[in-house]
């Protein structure tokens, strides 16, 4: 699904047959394949400086204007034999360690926008470095990434480049990137949850239709919140009763929705549902 149509989509759900229009949005083909539930210990990304990569990247700076500057980049591109995701990592260290960082990562983001790469292929090269052990990588890749999320005041982030992502990792059997789920529910829950749906390619209706349902009974309270409809602190006795369904599912990714909801939002879960998501067997929602 484009996230720029889920308000569409939400609108459509409020009759029964809108609802089974929207589902429809997310029905994909393929198996439907089980969410592994747990995830694989974290593994550090370093980036191991290449000197001659490094001068280039260096003398980028001293291009005397923007076609010079673009000759330059195409060079440096020339020269990594097409590594693309291997050049990223160099501009992310460069970035790191020449301050003053405002300057550097300026150069750095006018290098990635002449790069001829789809965003996909950004996103893909970006987002492992979320596991660096350099926090000053890890901040630039979440400032980037959030970069190419297409995200306004009038529409949610669009996570598509995640989700290919993320079902790469399923289709081959892999829990998906922790790191790169903990940055899409962080940014936006609701979104992460949908986003995970057609990952892990649900199929069936029947299955498709209490995630969707809830979701859209949420985000339909923080709407109104958000819009001076109701109170900011306005409860709904229907989302908070979807809430403590989904709670109970036997999806890691979709408890992992309920309990970044009522983390944020401790009035839309009760102390019971908090305490058992802290005991969950997955150990990313109880650690959340």
């Amino acid at each position: 699904m484009n996230f720029r149509h889920k308000a569409r989509a939400r609108q459509a759900a409020q009759t029964p047959a809108g609802l089974a229009c929207a589902i429809g949005f997310l029905l994909m083909s393929g198996d439907p394949i089980l969410a592994a539930e747990s995830h694989r210990p974290k593994q550090y990304v370093e980036i191991a400086p290449d000197r001659t990569v490094q001068s280039s990247i260096a003398a980028l700076a001293t291009a005397a204007d923007d076609f010079a500057l673009a000759r330059q980049v195409q060079s440096l591109v020339m020269t990594r034999g097409g590594n693309d995701a291997d050049l990223i990592a160099q501009l992310l260290w460069y970035a790191a360690e020449n301050p003053p960082p405002e300057k550097s990562r300026a150069l750095i983001g006018n290098v990635l926008r002449r790069l001829d790469l789809s965003r996909q292929a950004l996103v893909a090269a970006l987002s492992p470095h979320l596991d660096s052990r350099n926090a000053t990588i890890q901040q630039m890749v979440r400032d980037l990434l959030r970069s190419y999320e297409d995200r306004s005041a009038s529409r949610p982030p669009d996570f598509s480049a995640y989700r290919a992502i993320i079902e790469a990792d399923v289709r081959a059997g892999y829990a998906p990137q922790r790191s790169l789920v903990v940055f899409m529910y962080e940014s936006d829950p609701g979104t992460a949850l949908l986003t995970m749906l057609r990952a892990y390619q649900l199929r069936d209706p029947e299955q498709i239709k209490p995630i969707l349902w809830a979701e859209h009974l949420v985000a339909d309270l923080f709407w109104r919140r958000r819009f001076g409809f109701v109170a900011s602190t306005a409860v709904d006795a229907a989302a908070i009763q979807q809430l403590e369904k989904l709670s109970q599912h036997d999806r890691w990714w979709v408890r992992l929705y309920v309990m970044a909801v009522v983390s944020a939002h401790p009035e839309l879960g009760s102390p019971e549902l908090t305490a058992r998501l802290r005991r969950d067997r997955n150990a990313l929602v109880r650690e959340w």
